[in-house]
């Protein structure tokens, strides 16, 4: 599951912003050289936009790049440390499945509407999908630092930003 995690977020999220980017840079140069516009450029780059911003924010969770405020924590000792560092993990946990299930309650409502997007012409859930699915991979993401944290002999420097 980690490796299948792992590559969703990597390249999945690589390709959204690869391709949204072309997409965006091609769409400039077709309006302001040629006069012509993809009606649907926009549309596409901005929710790509949003689906590269959930899944980068799974893989950032796994590479320990969320910014945090740890002054002080940092010049605790190792044990003290690792108490607060579980504790702020698991109201990150809290916090992302409490965004996934409101998410996954947005996206059923939205489906049960039966919206299209205007351009794309695709079910107006979709783009919505990243809420709940982003979410719950960060919980996931989140959880894993959690048992490295916790267990004896884990990953002191867990949420320290090194190592990870």
């Amino acid at each position: 599951m980690r490796r299948f995690l792992l590559f969703v977020e990597t390249y999945i999220a690589g390709i959204l912003m690869i391709v949204t980017s072309l997409l965006i840079f091609l769409q400039v140069v077709l309006r302001y050289v040629f006069s012509y516009s993809i009606i649907w450029a926009e549309e596409f780059a901005r929710y790509g936009i949003v689906w590269f911003v959930f899944l980068g924010s799974s893989l950032a969770v796994h590479e320990g790049a969320h910014a945090s405020v740890d002054v002080l924590i940092k010049l605790l000792p190792t044990k003290v440390y690792r108490v607060f560092a579980a504790l702020a993990i698991v109201i990150s946990i809290g916090f992302t499945a409490t965004v996934a299930w409101f998410g996954i309650r947005m996206v059923i409502r939205i489906a049960q509407i039966g919206n299209i997007t205007p351009a794309l012409g695709i079910p107006m859930y979709i783009p919505y999908l990243a809420i709940p699915i982003g979410s719950l991979m960060m919980t996931w993401r989140f959880a894993e630092k959690l048992i490295e944290a916790i267990k004896p002999g884990g990953d002191a420097s867990v949420g320290r930003g090194e190592g990870n």
